[in-house]
């Protein structure tokens, strides 16, 4: 989200949860170095925050971090962003539509709202879902991808995130990147399994 002129903005979640996720999982002097180094104001301030902060703070991560421990955060981080927008950000009713819905439904509807709304979380990135349901989801020039380029596994954060979100419309969804503009793609491209 910006208006002209502006930097791209981006939803604090993505910071704050990553964040959390490594101080769980790293020694607090690897989060000390890896905060220092993103140069993150501690506290963050309210409401929306450059987009750049979260792409300095995965790059940091993934110069820092071996590629699994890595990973191992940025999923925890994704998987904590979709819980507290599960909890906070759609309301109790439209969770309970979507679950009650047929799988065939739901899942467009909850992939048009990610549409509507992939400033939050992609901020000058670009979110769309090509294909036949239930879809391939695509993200170009997303956060996690600007700058590090990766011959490993690094959409973990997308995975995570989209998964969690859409298991309120299917249960059993597997989110799995096939192709990332880290690795040379020309973007990232996350199918969806269903499931049952």
């Amino acid at each position: 989200m910006r208006a002209a002129g502006d930097e791209p903005r981006i939803g604090p979640n993505a910071v704050i949860q990553t964040m959390r996720a490594l101080a769980e999982l790293e020694d607090p002097k690897v989060v000390d170095t890896v905060r220092r180094a993103a140069a993150l104001p501690d506290p963050l301030p309210e409401g929306m925050i450059p987009e750049r902060w979260f792409v300095r703070l995965v790059d940091v991560i993934r110069a820092q971090l071996p590629a699994l421990h890595a990973d191992a955060v940025l999923q925890r981080s994704g998987k904590y962003t979709a819980d507290y927008v599960r909890a906070h950000r759609i309301p109790r009713p439209v969770q309970v539509t979507l679950q009650f819905l047929p799988q065939r439904l739901a899942v467009p509807l909850l992939l048009s709202a990610f549409s509507r709304h992939a400033w939050t979380f992609a901020g000058s990135g670009q979110f769309r879902v090509e294909g036949r349901y239930p879809g391939t989801i695509v993200l170009e020039h997303g956060p996690t991808c600007r700058s590090h380029p990766s011959t490993d596994h690094s959409g973990a954060y997308y995975e995570a995130a989209f998964e969690g979100l859409l298991r309120l419309a299917a249960p059993h969804v597997h989110v799995t990147e096939e192709a990332c503009e880290a690795r040379g793609a020309t973007a990232c491209r996350f199918r969806l399994n269903i499931g049952d």
